[in-house]
């Protein structure tokens, strides 16, 4: 039996100013900006999983943080592959941060790629040219796991229509 389970198995984690980048206002320039980040990612075929407002307390935080580190944690045992796109300025990352990072070490989550997107055209740029580069690191099974059903972990991105 094949695998045709049609997901890309490529799944980006996105902050909450991503996610609601719609909210903006109609003439502010990030939000187009920002659409133009969530069409880069769909054309690369990843799911996004979402982290909470970078200005929300660990105390409100931490029980969606959890949540969000237990699917990835799972999904990565499954040959997901995830890529951390942060907004942040650099020397102002969100408040739960430490504690995501200590998580992440307490947990021994590992194989979350970490890409800090500057919103302006050469950040897309690069945005897209990470996220291809992904697609192509997605190389064919060998034919005995073909044959199998299994799919090498390195194969599971989706390949888009103009692969």
């Amino acid at each position: 039996m094949r695998n045709n389970d049609p997901r890309s198995r490529c799944i980006a984690i996105l902050p909450d100013a991503l996610m609601n980048g719609h909210l903006l206002a109609k003439g502010d320039p990030r939000r187009g900006l920002l659409e133009r980040t969530f069409a880069i990612l769909d054309r690369a075929g990843f799911g996004v999983v979402q982290l909470p407002p970078d200005e929300l307390p660990i105390e409100r935080g931490r029980a969606s943080l959890d949540f969000a580190l237990d699917q990835i944690a799972d999904y990565l045992k499954h040959g997901y592959r995830f890529l951390r796109v942060e907004l942040h300025a650099p020397d102002k990352p969100p408040v739960w941060q430490p504690y995501l990072d200590q998580e992440i070490r307490r947990r021994a989550i590992a194989g979350i790629e970490n890409f800090h997107l500057q919103l302006d055209e050469a950040g897309l740029r690069a945005l897209e040219d990470r996220t291809s580069a992904i697609r192509r690191s997605a190389t064919a099974s060998p034919a005995s796991d073909l044959e199998l059903g299994r799919r090498h972990p390195s194969a599971l991105c989706r390949q888009g229509p103009d692969d």
